[in-house]
Protein backbone atom coordinates (compact mmCIF):
# COMPACT_ATOMS: atom_id res chain seq x y z
CA UNK A 1 0.00 0.00 0.00
CA UNK A 2 1.68 3.21 -0.72
CA UNK A 3 -0.17 5.80 1.31
CA UNK A 4 -3.08 5.29 4.05
CA UNK A 5 -5.08 8.53 3.43
CA UNK A 6 -6.91 9.93 6.57
CA UNK A 7 -10.21 8.68 5.80
CA UNK A 8 -9.32 4.88 5.74
CA UNK A 9 -7.46 5.43 8.97
CA UNK A 10 -10.53 7.08 10.21
CA UNK A 11 -12.45 4.13 9.49
CA UNK A 12 -9.50 1.38 10.97
CA UNK A 13 -9.43 3.64 14.50
CA UNK A 14 -13.62 4.16 14.47
CA UNK A 15 -13.75 0.37 14.31
CA UNK A 16 -11.77 -0.05 17.45
CA UNK A 17 -13.72 0.10 20.49
CA UNK A 18 -12.97 2.75 23.54
CA UNK A 19 -11.70 5.12 21.60
CA UNK A 20 -12.73 8.84 20.94
CA UNK A 21 -11.22 9.60 17.68
CA UNK A 22 -11.31 12.81 15.90
CA UNK A 23 -9.96 14.19 12.31
CA UNK A 24 -6.92 16.51 13.47
CA UNK A 25 -7.84 19.27 11.43
CA UNK A 26 -11.57 19.48 13.38
CA UNK A 27 -9.47 19.28 16.71
CA UNK A 28 -10.16 22.29 19.18
CA UNK A 29 -6.80 23.05 20.11
CA UNK A 30 -7.66 26.33 22.21
CA UNK A 31 -9.41 23.86 24.26
CA UNK A 32 -6.86 22.60 26.84
CA UNK A 33 -9.25 19.59 27.80
CA UNK A 34 -9.48 18.25 24.42
CA UNK A 35 -6.02 16.40 25.25
CA UNK A 36 -6.73 14.70 28.56
CA UNK A 37 -3.12 15.27 29.94
CA UNK A 38 -0.21 16.61 27.92
CA UNK A 39 2.49 14.73 30.30
CA UNK A 40 3.75 11.30 29.96
CA UNK A 41 3.35 9.84 33.63
CA UNK A 42 3.77 13.28 34.81
CA UNK A 43 6.62 14.16 32.76
CA UNK A 44 6.90 16.76 30.40
CA UNK A 45 8.43 15.81 26.83
CA UNK A 46 8.62 17.74 24.08
CA UNK A 47 5.52 19.66 24.02
CA UNK A 48 2.78 21.06 25.76
CA UNK A 49 0.24 22.50 23.35
CA UNK A 50 -1.65 20.48 20.45
CA UNK A 51 -0.22 22.53 18.06
CA UNK A 52 2.79 20.14 17.92
CA UNK A 53 0.78 17.59 17.04
CA UNK A 54 -0.05 20.41 14.02
CA UNK A 55 3.26 20.59 13.19
CA UNK A 56 4.77 17.17 13.41
CA UNK A 57 1.48 15.75 11.62
CA UNK A 58 1.64 18.69 9.44
CA UNK A 59 -2.31 18.58 9.99
CA UNK A 60 -3.21 15.83 9.01
CA UNK A 61 -4.04 12.41 10.99
CA UNK A 62 -6.13 11.71 13.77
CA UNK A 63 -6.46 12.42 17.32
CA UNK A 64 -6.96 9.06 19.47
CA UNK A 65 -8.22 9.18 23.13
CA UNK A 66 -8.54 6.65 25.25
CA UNK A 67 -9.10 6.06 28.97
CA UNK A 68 -6.68 9.30 29.83
CA UNK A 69 -4.11 8.46 27.64
CA UNK A 70 -4.13 10.27 23.71
CA UNK A 71 -1.92 10.03 21.03
CA UNK A 72 -1.78 10.97 17.26
CA UNK A 73 -1.66 8.83 14.55
CA UNK A 74 -0.30 10.25 11.06
CA UNK A 75 0.75 8.81 7.80
CA UNK A 76 4.43 9.89 6.38
CA UNK A 77 4.02 9.61 2.81
CA UNK A 78 8.07 9.74 2.27
CA UNK A 79 8.68 7.10 4.05
CA UNK A 80 5.53 5.22 3.57
CA UNK A 81 5.31 4.68 8.14
CA UNK A 82 2.27 5.48 9.80
CA UNK A 83 3.78 7.35 12.99
CA UNK A 84 2.06 7.59 15.70
CA UNK A 85 3.13 10.96 17.89
CA UNK A 86 4.04 12.29 21.45
CA UNK A 87 1.84 9.69 23.57
CA UNK A 88 0.58 10.83 26.20
CA UNK A 89 -0.97 9.50 29.73
CA UNK A 90 0.18 6.88 32.21
CA UNK A 91 3.05 5.04 30.83
CA UNK A 92 1.51 0.99 30.85
CA UNK A 93 -2.01 2.30 29.47
CA UNK A 94 -0.32 4.59 26.73
CA UNK A 95 1.79 1.60 25.48
CA UNK A 96 -1.14 -0.71 25.65
CA UNK A 97 -3.12 1.43 23.93
CA UNK A 98 -0.04 2.34 20.98
CA UNK A 99 -0.34 -2.13 20.72
CA UNK A 100 -3.81 -1.89 20.09
CA UNK A 101 -3.24 0.60 17.51
CA UNK A 102 -0.27 -0.91 16.27
CA UNK A 103 -2.17 -4.51 15.75
CA UNK A 104 -5.31 -2.37 13.84
CA UNK A 105 -2.32 -0.55 11.33
CA UNK A 106 -0.79 -3.96 10.97
CA UNK A 107 -3.97 -5.52 8.96
CA UNK A 108 -4.12 -2.62 6.93
CA UNK A 109 -0.45 -1.85 5.95
CA UNK A 110 1.16 -4.98 6.79
CA UNK A 111 4.57 -4.26 5.42
CA UNK A 112 4.78 -0.61 7.38
CA UNK A 113 5.18 -1.31 10.86
CA UNK A 114 3.94 1.92 12.92
CA UNK A 115 6.83 3.88 14.41
CA UNK A 116 6.12 6.21 17.82
CA UNK A 117 8.20 8.89 18.40
CA UNK A 118 8.54 11.68 20.87
CA UNK A 119 8.54 8.78 23.95
CA UNK A 120 10.01 9.46 26.73
CA UNK A 121 11.71 7.47 29.25
CA UNK A 122 8.40 5.89 30.93
CA UNK A 123 6.51 4.98 28.22
CA UNK A 124 9.77 3.33 26.31
CA UNK A 125 10.47 1.32 29.01
CA UNK A 126 6.41 0.00 29.23
CA UNK A 127 6.86 -0.49 25.28
CA UNK A 128 10.39 -2.61 25.49
CA UNK A 129 9.05 -4.40 28.46
CA UNK A 130 6.26 -6.02 26.20
CA UNK A 131 8.35 -7.58 23.92
CA UNK A 132 6.91 -6.58 20.71
CA UNK A 133 8.50 -2.60 20.44
CA UNK A 134 12.57 -2.12 19.73
CA UNK A 135 14.05 1.26 19.50
CA UNK A 136 14.53 2.65 15.70
CA UNK A 137 18.27 3.25 15.88
CA UNK A 138 18.78 3.70 12.05
CA UNK A 139 17.56 6.17 9.45
CA UNK A 140 13.74 4.92 8.28
CA UNK A 141 15.76 5.51 4.54
CA UNK A 142 19.03 6.68 3.28
CA UNK A 143 16.91 10.20 1.78
CA UNK A 144 14.53 10.60 5.01
CA UNK A 145 15.14 13.39 6.84
CA UNK A 146 16.45 13.61 10.37
CA UNK A 147 14.34 14.60 12.99
CA UNK A 148 14.64 16.31 16.02
CA UNK A 149 15.01 13.44 18.60
CA UNK A 150 18.63 13.12 16.91
CA UNK A 151 19.67 15.24 19.59
CA UNK A 152 17.89 15.72 23.17
CA UNK A 153 15.60 18.65 24.05
CA UNK A 154 17.11 21.60 25.57
CA UNK A 155 15.57 23.22 28.47
CA UNK A 156 16.61 26.55 29.21
CA UNK A 157 16.45 27.21 33.15
CA UNK A 158 18.64 30.14 33.94
CA UNK A 159 17.70 33.32 35.85
CA UNK A 160 15.89 35.74 33.54
CA UNK A 161 17.54 38.93 33.87
CA UNK A 162 17.36 41.65 31.27
CA UNK A 163 21.37 41.46 31.02
CA UNK A 164 23.27 38.59 31.92
CA UNK A 165 25.99 38.20 33.85
CA UNK A 166 29.13 35.84 33.80
CA UNK A 167 31.57 34.91 31.12
CA UNK A 168 29.26 31.66 30.38
CA UNK A 169 26.55 34.62 28.73
CA UNK A 170 29.64 37.33 26.49
CA UNK A 171 27.23 35.63 23.66
CA UNK A 172 23.59 36.88 25.02
CA UNK A 173 25.14 40.37 26.31
CA UNK A 174 26.99 41.30 23.46
CA UNK A 175 23.65 40.58 21.11
CA UNK A 176 21.70 42.40 24.04
CA UNK A 177 24.00 45.62 23.41
CA UNK A 178 24.39 45.27 19.48
CA UNK A 179 20.49 44.90 18.63
CA UNK A 180 18.85 45.98 21.94
CA UNK A 181 18.40 49.48 20.68
CA UNK A 182 17.37 48.76 17.02
CA UNK A 183 14.74 46.22 17.73
CA UNK A 184 11.44 46.48 19.16
CA UNK A 185 9.77 43.12 20.73
CA UNK A 186 6.28 42.29 20.88
CA UNK A 187 5.10 39.39 22.34
CA UNK A 188 0.72 38.61 21.38
CA UNK A 189 -1.94 36.11 22.31
CA UNK A 190 -2.88 35.65 18.64
CA UNK A 191 -1.37 36.14 15.54
CA UNK A 192 -0.85 40.15 14.23
CA UNK A 193 -1.33 39.58 10.53
CA UNK A 194 1.60 42.02 9.73
CA UNK A 195 3.56 39.72 7.34
CA UNK A 196 4.09 36.69 9.11
CA UNK A 197 3.79 34.62 6.01
CA UNK A 198 6.19 36.46 4.01
CA UNK A 199 8.83 37.10 6.25
CA UNK A 200 8.67 32.71 6.48
CA UNK A 201 9.01 32.39 3.07
CA UNK A 202 11.31 34.72 1.73
CA UNK A 203 12.97 36.44 4.54
CA UNK A 204 14.63 34.46 7.65
CA UNK A 205 17.91 33.23 8.06
CA UNK A 206 17.16 29.72 6.48
CA UNK A 207 14.77 31.07 3.56
CA UNK A 208 17.07 30.45 0.99
CA UNK A 209 17.95 27.04 2.04
CA UNK A 210 14.44 25.34 3.12
CA UNK A 211 14.06 21.56 1.86
CA UNK A 212 11.43 19.69 1.40
CA UNK A 213 10.77 18.71 5.00
CA UNK A 214 11.07 22.15 6.45
CA UNK A 215 8.95 23.78 3.72
CA UNK A 216 6.48 21.43 4.74
CA UNK A 217 6.98 22.40 8.81
CA UNK A 218 6.81 25.72 7.46
CA UNK A 219 3.35 25.09 5.82
CA UNK A 220 1.83 24.00 8.09
CA UNK A 221 2.83 27.15 10.82
CA UNK A 222 1.23 28.85 8.12
CA UNK A 223 -2.12 26.84 8.06
CA UNK A 224 -2.49 27.14 12.01
CA UNK A 225 -2.15 30.36 11.95
CA UNK A 226 -5.33 30.80 9.61
CA UNK A 227 -7.09 28.50 12.34
CA UNK A 228 -9.20 29.51 15.49
CA UNK A 229 -6.91 27.56 17.93
CA UNK A 230 -4.85 30.60 19.39
CA UNK A 231 -5.49 29.96 23.15
CA UNK A 232 -2.47 28.92 25.26
CA UNK A 233 -0.29 30.01 22.57
CA UNK A 234 2.15 33.45 22.31
CA UNK A 235 3.42 34.92 19.24
CA UNK A 236 6.49 36.64 19.43
CA UNK A 237 7.55 39.42 16.85
CA UNK A 238 11.01 41.65 16.46
CA UNK A 239 10.62 44.50 14.40
CA UNK A 240 12.79 47.50 13.10
CA UNK A 241 11.56 50.13 11.10
CA UNK A 242 7.77 48.49 10.68
CA UNK A 243 9.07 45.05 9.44
CA UNK A 244 9.22 42.07 10.62
CA UNK A 245 12.83 40.52 11.57
CA UNK A 246 12.05 37.86 13.98
CA UNK A 247 8.70 35.33 14.58
CA UNK A 248 8.47 32.72 16.98
CA UNK A 249 5.88 30.71 18.95
CA UNK A 250 5.56 29.38 21.96
CA UNK A 251 3.07 27.79 24.73
CA UNK A 252 2.96 26.67 28.43
CA UNK A 253 0.35 24.73 29.72
CA UNK A 254 2.54 22.65 31.75
CA UNK A 255 4.91 24.90 33.80
CA UNK A 256 7.49 24.79 31.10
CA UNK A 257 7.28 26.82 27.81
CA UNK A 258 7.76 25.28 24.84
CA UNK A 259 9.38 26.90 21.99
CA UNK A 260 7.60 25.89 18.61
CA UNK A 261 9.07 27.88 15.64
CA UNK A 262 11.39 30.51 15.18
CA UNK A 263 12.58 32.35 12.60
CA UNK A 264 15.02 35.66 12.30
CA UNK A 265 16.71 37.66 9.89
CA UNK A 266 19.91 36.21 8.56
CA UNK A 267 21.85 39.31 10.77
CA UNK A 268 24.81 38.03 13.25
CA UNK A 269 23.42 37.48 16.94
CA UNK A 270 19.55 38.43 16.24
CA UNK A 271 18.58 34.95 17.20
CA UNK A 272 20.47 35.13 20.32
CA UNK A 273 19.13 38.07 20.66
CA UNK A 274 15.10 36.63 20.17
CA UNK A 275 15.66 33.82 22.09
CA UNK A 276 16.76 35.85 25.34
CA UNK A 277 13.71 38.25 25.03
CA UNK A 278 11.30 35.28 24.72
CA UNK A 279 12.58 33.44 27.95
CA UNK A 280 12.32 36.76 29.41
CA UNK A 281 8.67 36.88 28.52
CA UNK A 282 7.93 33.18 28.73
CA UNK A 283 9.48 33.51 32.62
CA UNK A 284 8.00 36.48 33.93
CA UNK A 285 4.46 35.06 32.69
CA UNK A 286 5.01 32.38 34.96
CA UNK A 287 7.01 29.65 33.34
CA UNK A 288 9.87 28.22 35.11
CA UNK A 289 12.01 27.06 31.99
CA UNK A 290 11.80 26.75 28.57
CA UNK A 291 12.42 23.58 26.26
CA UNK A 292 13.73 24.59 22.60
CA UNK A 293 12.96 21.21 21.53
CA UNK A 294 15.61 18.78 20.00
CA UNK A 295 17.52 19.20 17.28
CA UNK A 296 18.39 17.52 14.34
CA UNK A 297 21.77 18.41 13.25
CA UNK A 298 24.85 19.05 15.64
CA UNK A 299 25.23 22.54 15.00
CA UNK A 300 21.97 23.32 15.87
CA UNK A 301 21.94 21.76 18.84
CA UNK A 302 25.57 23.15 20.00
CA UNK A 303 24.23 26.57 19.65
CA UNK A 304 21.74 26.08 21.85
CA UNK A 305 23.90 24.56 24.47
CA UNK A 306 26.35 27.31 24.40
CA UNK A 307 23.89 29.74 24.03
CA UNK A 308 22.05 29.17 27.24
CA UNK A 309 24.64 26.97 29.59
CA UNK A 310 22.15 26.95 32.44
CA UNK A 311 20.13 24.42 30.77
CA UNK A 312 18.87 20.61 31.17
CA UNK A 313 19.04 17.94 28.30
CA UNK A 314 16.06 15.51 28.37
CA UNK A 315 15.88 12.84 25.20
CA UNK A 316 13.08 11.21 23.95
CA UNK A 317 12.65 7.79 22.00
CA UNK A 318 11.91 6.66 18.49
CA UNK A 319 10.50 2.69 18.77
CA UNK A 320 9.23 0.20 16.01
CA UNK A 321 6.68 -2.09 16.35
CA UNK A 322 7.54 -5.93 15.81
CA UNK A 323 4.82 -7.66 16.52
CA UNK A 324 4.09 -11.24 14.84
CA UNK A 325 4.03 -9.64 11.59
CA UNK A 326 6.88 -8.49 11.47
CA UNK A 327 9.27 -10.57 13.06
CA UNK A 328 10.92 -11.88 10.23
CA UNK A 329 12.55 -8.20 9.76
CA UNK A 330 13.55 -7.41 12.80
Amino acid sequence: MSALTDARLSDILTALPDLEVSHLRDTDFSDIATIPTFLQGGADVHGSHGLFYWLRARGSGSLVRSHGCAVVLSWRADVNRLTAFRPTGEPREAADLLSRLAEAAAEAVPHSPLVARYCGAGIEAALTSQGCWVPLEAPWSDEAYADDETFPEVIVTTEPRDVPSGQAYKSIREAIFKHGPEYTYTASGRPLGIGEAEFIAAETARSQGYGEHESGFNDSVLSFLDTAYHDQLTYHYLQRDGRVHGFAITANTTGIAHGYYLGAADLPRLATYFLWQIYLQVRRSGAFALNLGGSEEVSLFQFKTRTFPHHVLQRSAVLQYTGAMFQEGV
